[in-house]
């Protein structure tokens, strides 16, 4: 069966709520109490999203394959993305999701023999009882409603993810004073250049988001994108510089400009920065891509990809998350000399 990107969006969001089911009933009838699994607070694993797609995947390409076979290439399958997820888990957010270090033949807790066996039987389940079930639900179910529920859910989702990741990325920081002053004085040594240049400063005079002008959003994505490209030692120059720059463009974007601003006011950010700056590839490519998926063609860099990221992140924050600490931010922004 073919599907489109919204039946796989939506068979994301369905089995990752039904993992998450299936996890509550074991985790709690393990510990006998209630038990809320996963690394999210709301009713869904991405893991069992990201598995139950990886399994239709597996189906289709060898649905004509001997069972050994199939077990052969479940086992590889399911076991590799338990791995890792298991290791970005604690890369990450230094959290072990599960901890398999007193099972038999475990590696680095995180996999073993016998909940890989689990996991080849529940892909069997899945594949000769469960994905005929869906495919049956998938027809009955309009198509309207599938999107509406997959885009929401999905959105929920990612909502819940930035949350924890910034808790988790950011909030470290106040828990050593000195590291934030360290941080905060090379942040500032790449952006005040273009800080105290009046192209820059002029964004002060507009509205952006909810209580915010567009001079506080760029330095709020430059911010926290500096500290992201910091934990992954990426060019931080380049992120400071991009981030700072990928809004530069002079219009209350309510009420006047362009029609279709979202699809094209990277384009006039990028040439307004290019009329004030020499750019970097890795700079341009942060502006002109800082909207992805919107502008089709992906983000080239490393840099590019965590700016897109955390633009999203603001931007969402801004609008829907409050008492979020941003004002707290400005002010150590702004306080700086």
């Amino acid at each position: 069966m073919n599907y489109s990107f919204l039946n796989i969006l939506f068979i994301f969001c369905f089995f990752s709520f039904a993992g998450w089911c299936l996890e509550v009933v074991y985790r709690s009838t393990r510990d006998r109490k209630y038990v809320n699994p996963g690394l999210l607070k709301g009713p869904y694993l991405m893991l069992y999203g990201g598995g139950s797609l990886l399994l239709v995947f597996c189906i289709s390409m060898f649905h004509d394959s001997g069972l050994f076979f199939k077990i052969l290439i479940y086992f590889t399958a399911i076991t590799g993305l338990e791995f890792l997820s298991g290791f970005m888990s604690v890369f990450l957010f230094k959290t072990k999701l599960w901890d398999y270090s007193d099972q038999w033949l475990n590696f680095k807790g995180h996999i073993c023999p016998k909940f890989s066996f689990y996991w080849i039987l529940l892909a069997l389940v899945f594949e000769y009882f469960i994905y005929p079930l869906f495919n049956n639900l998938i027809l009955w179910v309009p198509s309207p409603i599938q999107t509406t529920l997959g885009l929401i859910f999905f959105s929920i989702m990612f909502m819940d993810f930035l949350i924890i990741l910034k808790r988790r990325f950011f909030m470290a920081i106040d828990n050593s004073q000195s590291r934030h002053e360290y941080l905060k004085d090379e942040f500032f040594n790449i952006a005040n250049e273009l800080f105290e240049m009046p192209e820059v400063q002029k964004l002060s005079t507009y509205p952006h988001h909810r209580h915010k002008t567009r001079l506080d959003h760029v330095t709020e994505v430059a911010w926290f994108s500096f500290i992201l490209g910091k934990r992954f030692s990426l060019d931080c120059r380049a992120i400071v510089r991009g981030a700072l720059l990928h809004d530069l463009f002079y219009y209350d974007w309510l009420h006047e400009g362009p029609r279709l601003h979202g699809f094209r006011h990277h384009n006039i950010a990028l040439k307004n920065a290019r009329a004030i700056v020499n750019l970097s590839p890795k700079e341009a490519d942060i502006i002109k891509r800082h909207m992805w998926p919107l502008t089709i063609i992906p983000p080239r860099y490393p840099e590019s990809f965590i700016v897109c990221q955390v633009d999203t992140f603001c931007s969402f924050k801004d609008y829907f998350v409050t008492g979020s600490g941003s004002d707290l931010l400005k002010q150590r922004m702004y306080s700086h000399e």
